[in-house]
């Protein structure tokens, strides 16, 4: 058959390959407002990503502006292209890439004005037609087995492609997806490496070698070609492959893998705050506080100010003991976490006060004060601190405050007691 024929039906082969029957990880929930942050019903959005060029998912905004865009597990690793249409609005487009760590809330904000013309993708989800050569009848066959999931079907319609014109890259293609979603992993190996023998998408291919790879236990190999895919792919769309990978690992219990793929994902795109954070927090669990509280850094440096990151980072600072840095991240945690505040700084302060701590105590008392004044039992501490240094007056003035704010503390009674003999 000619190659712009082989051409035309990888177009829509990549559709397919774009959207296997396997679980849906990734998870987008989108608001669509206008500039008076009211909602907009009715907008269109098309997705589209260049990973896979006959990928297309189109979505239309409900009355509460809101859509939600599901990604599977195979479809993590890619950029994505978010369009954004509706008559009476000025059409725009954002980038995205999905997480499998996390259910991703986004607000978008459309602005008024004339109806922009936009590209018409059009309907790359269909089979090619008009050939009576066999070996593509037996491939539009395939295909459309494929779609209604009719995995047998597809895969013996693939095979009867490649015996009629065995340099059917497409086809090629198509029966290692098939052999990989039947979990004829072996099989898909040998149908991958004859693939990558085609003018192919070898990133393509090789993801599914490594994932048979993977499903068969055979994890140096895997390793091997996950290099090679990771220079097929690029740095950013491997680093999120590799973070994604290490999301699922994660949810499935297995933290060192997870931990091995974040670190993976770090040094291939430094600039991925997702993945200093997913290290961050399994070195907090681990009792790694110094990575931990290092990894955090690197994702606060970036600019973020992520509320998981500032907990991490607030948490592994507190178990080293950094009270200094503790006073320094208290208050962008509080910024952005409506649980966290003076209230919480407090019970840190009375934990360390009774820990022997008085110090620390007086230091986070003082910045619970800077967030909320009201916080009596703050002046407490630092009321005792001031006259254990014999600095009576300073002690007289802030248990005074204390027994003024809070009355009925179990401590007011020898607060009261301490006011009348401080000189």
């Amino acid at each position: 058959m000619s190659r712009t024929c082989q051409i035309l039906i990888a177009g829509a082969l990549l559709a397919l390959l774009a959207t296997p029957s396997l679980a849906q990880t990734g998870l987008l929930r989108g608001t669509v407002v206008d500039e008076d942050e009211k909602p907009i019903s009715g907008v269109l959005v098309t997705v589209t990503t260049e990973n896979h060029a006959a990928y297309r998912k189109t979505l239309t905004t409900n009355k509460k502006g809101s859509f939600t865009l599901r990604f599977q597990a195979n479809q993590l690793a890619y950029s994505y292209n978010l369009l954004f249409e509706k008559a009476g609005y000025q059409a725009f487009s954002v980038p995205m890439s999905p997480s499998s760590m996390q259910q991703m809330r986004e607000e978008y904000v459309m602005e008024k004005g004339e109806t922009q013309v936009v590209e018409s993708h059009g309907d790359l989800g269909s089979v090619v037609t008009g050939s009576t050569n066999a070996a593509v009848d037996a491939f539009n066959s395939g295909l459309a087995a494929q779609k209604d999931g009719d995995l047998a079907t597809a895969r013996t319609k693939y095979e009867a492609a490649l015996a009629e014109d065995p340099e059917l890259s497409p086809a090629q293609m198509a029966l290692t997806q098939v052999l990989l979603d039947q979990g004829e992993y072996a099989s898909a190996v040998e149908a991958a490496d004859r693939a990558l023998e085609m003018p192919v998408n070898r990133a393509n291919v090789l993801r599914v070698k490594y994932q048979a790879l993977r499903a068969l236990g055979k994890g140096e190999e895997a390793e091997l070609v996950s290099a090679e895919l990771a220079e097929a792919e690029g740095a950013s769309a491997s680093s999120r492959r590799l973070y994604n990978e290490g999301g699922v690992a994660f949810q499935a219990g297995d933290k060192e893998t997870a931990l091995a793929k974040f670190q993976q994902a770090a040094e291939l795109d430094p600039t991925l705050t997702d993945a200093h954070h997913a290290i961050a927090t399994i070195q907090l669990g681990k009792g790694n506080h110094e990575a931990s509280a290092e990894a955090a850094e690197k994702a606060l440096a970036m600019g973020s100010e992520d509320i998981r990151t500032l907990r991490v980072l607030y948490d592994a600072y507190d178990a080293l003991g950094r009270t200094e840095q503790l006073t320094e991240i208290a208050p962008r945690l509080a910024a952005v976490d409506p649980d966290f505040g003076g209230p919480k700084l407090l019970e840190q302060a009375a934990a360390l006060w009774n820990n022997g701590q008085s110090e620390k105590a007086v230091a986070l008392s003082r910045l619970a004060l800077s967030m909320d004044s009201n916080l009596g039992k703050a002046y407490y501490f630092i009321g005792l601190q001031h006259l254990s240094s014999g600095e009576n007056a300073e002690a007289k003035a802030a248990l005074a405050k204390f027994v003024e704010l809070a009355p009925e503390d179990s401590d007011a009674a020898s607060a009261k007691e301490m006011l009348g003999y401080i000189e």
